[in-house]
């Protein structure tokens, strides 16, 4: 596996010296079960210049970004700047962005986390196509970006050789994922085995703290975690008008107001979202998705889910397998 991390200025140094340290530990794990190493790396930037990280330190690189240079994967860092930084920095995301849809084009594999998702968004790649990004950077995304489906509670997404990743730390989650698409789950189990890394499945909705959600819109927040956090037993609107302190024609009304559908529609719509990130990061067989969010019937939650997205759960999982390929 082949692999460039893409450094600009502004770049988060933890995430490339990480990915390295991560890589060597990797190649030496490879060695001692009588393997040769596996993994090369290069660190580069648009010119070939050595970049201020976000922290302020100087980072060497490897060399620049060209047309011939042949990797598997590239990883693009999540940056550490403020917003006046980043209108100066505007012209070398558009830099970077134009090369990045060339190696994409080109077939290869991009990953970025954090506010990376953001460059990868810039440059048009995730149009139509299922991303996610920490969740206190989703209102700017979708913002700027309404084209891309966002996958809010998601550590983890991937879809047609992109992968994107929460958070500022998501990193590991990515090298992981992009160590299996290129090396397969037995070499990628091997690394995070030797490196202590939890690959448990994990949602963002469990870091979200209460007055960020409440701030975005009291209602619907309160209502969302709601749903999300009943786990097994369903939720009906009934029980949800109770817990939020309404009778029922009140949650319909302002339900309509503020989403233009029923609230019995919300519910569903947040069901058949954490349905998606189960399907798309676990192997849990279907019946227990079902159960896992809120579905005591199969049946109702396969016809549920194919309202919505037009597949079944089965088909939507292969074709899912099938994009990530």
């Amino acid at each position: 596996m082949k692999l460039a991390i893409l450094a600009l200025e502004g770049c988060m140094q933890s995430a490339v010296a990480g990915i390295a340290d991560i890589l060597t530990l990797g190649n030496h794990v490879m060695q001692l079960r009588g393997g040769k190493a596996r993994f090369s790396w290069q660190t580069l930037s648009l010119d070939g210049k050595a970049v201020r990280a976000g922290g302020g330190k100087l980072l060497a690189v490897d060399g620049a970004v060209s047309k011939r240079t042949a990797f598997d994967a590239i990883i693009v860092p999540g940056s550490l700047v403020d917003h006046l930084t980043a209108e100066r920095l505007q012209p070398q995301y558009d830099r970077a962005g134009a090369w990045l849809r060339q190696q994409h084009a080109g077939g290869r594999l991009i990953g970025a986390f954090c506010s990376g998702v953001l460059l990868l968004a810039n440059a048009g790649l995730l149009d139509g196509r299922r991303a996610t990004i920490t969740w206190w950077l989703q209102s700017e995304l979708r913002r700027r970006h309404p084209r891309v489906d966002l996958a809010s509670d998601a550590v983890l997404t991937q879809a047609d050789r992109l992968v994107c990743a929460a958070g500022p730390m998501s990193w590991v989650d990515l090298l992981l994922r992009l160590i299996e698409l290129v090396e397969g789950p037995e070499v990628a189990k091997v690394c995070a085995d030797y490196a202590v890394i939890d690959t448990a499945q994990r949602t963002q909705a469990i870091f979200m703290p209460l007055g960020y959600m409440l701030a975005q819109d009291p209602l619907l927040m309160k209502a969302d975690m709601l749903v999300r956090r009943t786990g097994k037993a369903p939720i009906t609107v009934r029980g949800l008008a109770q817990a939020l302190g309404l009778s029922e024609r009140t949650l319909n009304r302002r339900f309509r107001e503020l989403t233009h559908e029923p609230p019995q529609a919300f519910i569903m719509r947040r069901r058949v979202e954490h349905a998606r990130t189960l399907l798309e990061t676990t192997a849990q067989p279907i019946k227990a998705i079902a159960r896992a969010t809120g579905y005591e019937d199969e049946s109702s939650f396969r016809k549920a889910f194919r309202k919505l997205t037009l597949l079944s759960p089965q088909a939507y999982r292969a074709r899912r397998t099938m994009r990530a390929a």
